[in-house]
């Protein structure tokens, strides 16, 4: 608890550093330096984490991510799904693709997510089952 409250002063005194420079100093630079400084240090802290509460989840880098082959599989294939949407959406915005047929595309699209989340359940019901049994 003591650590939110230290954390609410901080950020209430660097609002106020920023508030400061901004309407009461005159010189252009000084201002935009005594401005910038608390906003870099606000911006930095709302990055990196309070670590308020529970311990807060390491950040994890690519190289450190699960290197599950099933479920890499699966990741793979909704950001395809997700390419696939947002081509048609930029070809249906340039009016290279007809509304019609974009929403023919969407519909296919939102079967093969459907049944990816149908697969995605599946084996995760049966990762369950295997491990309780």
């Amino acid at each position: 608890m003591a650590q939110q409250s230290d954390d609410k002063v901080t950020v209430l005194f660097m609002l106020a550093v920023m508030a400061f420079a901004i309407v009461l100093v005159d010189d252009r630079w000084v201002r935009v330096g005594l401005g910038l400084l608390p906003a870099l240090m606000l911006a930095q802290r709302a990055l990196q984490g309070s670590g308020v509460g529970a311990k807060s989840a390491p950040r994890v880098g690519a190289a450190d991510r699960r290197h599950d082959a099933e479920v890499r599989r699966y990741i793979d294939q909704l950001l395809k799904h997700f390419r696939e949407f947002y081509t048609m959406c930029h070809l249906m915005a340039q009016g290279t693709l007809d509304p019609a047929e974009a929403k023919d595309l969407a519909a296919g699209l939102e079967r093969r997510l459907n049944a990816l989340l149908a697969e995605v359940t599946d084996a995760a019901r049966k990762q369950a089952e295997e491990a309780r049994g």
